[in-house]
């Protein structure tokens, strides 16, 4: 007796359901993940943003937070400030230093690598300065460690600095930023001043026709305000 012909129902299931597997969501994207800056949307991550900005070698992350009215004033006893007025500058002045140790184009060779830790547990109080409202205003003290390679000199910073973050409804929103649609923003916000706190290693003045400041040596620990007014 003649055995009918049967359809080889498993082989072509199998074969349907590869078939399907290849054209479903099972298979994985091998884009490149694009690592993003903390969005600044409370006064603990717009000093994270800041720490991004230098980790990342990043400018914009920095242009992004900083008020129109910014202040960075160096360490009292940090003479590498002496010749900005009122031992400080602005907002502008910041990015062109950023602009410089990340992407190059001063006088000093671009960073290869930047490793910069502050405190894991950032603490937010109110912003100790006259006249400050505490609802608009607040401040974070944090330990400093920063490291910075480039080309053959290293340089290792140490000690503390103070950041002063203001609300976006209370912010004086940059010309650039507001060219770009950004408003006043209570979601939002901003640091308006640093101060820096870190250490710089004591050494021989320098000679007499020396510009200020001096090159800082290999390996050398320093001020972060003389990293900048290096880069300026």
């Amino acid at each position: 007796m003649r055995t009918p012909w049967k359809t080889p129902i498993a082989p072509l299931a199998l074969a349907g359901a590869l078939a399907l597997a290849g054209c479903g969501g099972g298979s994985k994207s091998t884009a490149p993940v694009v690592p993003t800056p903390p969005s600044p949307n409370s006064p603990t991550n717009v000093v994270a943003r800041f720490a991004w900005g230098w980790n990342h070698l990043d400018k914009e992350s920095f242009r992004q937070i900083l008020t129109g009215d910014f202040t960075f004033a160096f360490a009292a006893a940090d003479s590498a400030g002496n010749p900005f007025p009122n031992h400080g500058f602005g907002r502008d002045t910041l990015l062109t230093c950023a602009q410089h140790i990340f992407s190059g184009g001063g006088t000093e060779p671009k960073a290869t690598r930047i490793t910069l830790t502050l405190d894991p547990a950032l603490i937010v109080v109110n912003d100790s300065r006259t006249g400050k409202n505490p609802g608009w205003h607040k401040q974070i003290t944090t330990s400093v460690n920063l490291y910075i390679k480039a080309d053959t000199s290293e340089y290792r910073i140490g000690g503390n600095a103070r950041f002063f973050v203001v609300r976006g409804d209370s912010a004086v929103i940059p010309a650039d930023l507001a060219a770009q649609g950004v408003v006043p923003d209570a979601s939002r916000w901003y640091m308006d001043r640093w101060e820096d706190q870190t250490l710089s290693v004591i050494g021989p003045a320098p000679p007499a026709r020396a510009t200020y400041p001096a090159r800082p040596t290999a390996t050398h620990s320093t001020s972060w305000g003389a990293i900048l007014a290096l880069y300026k």
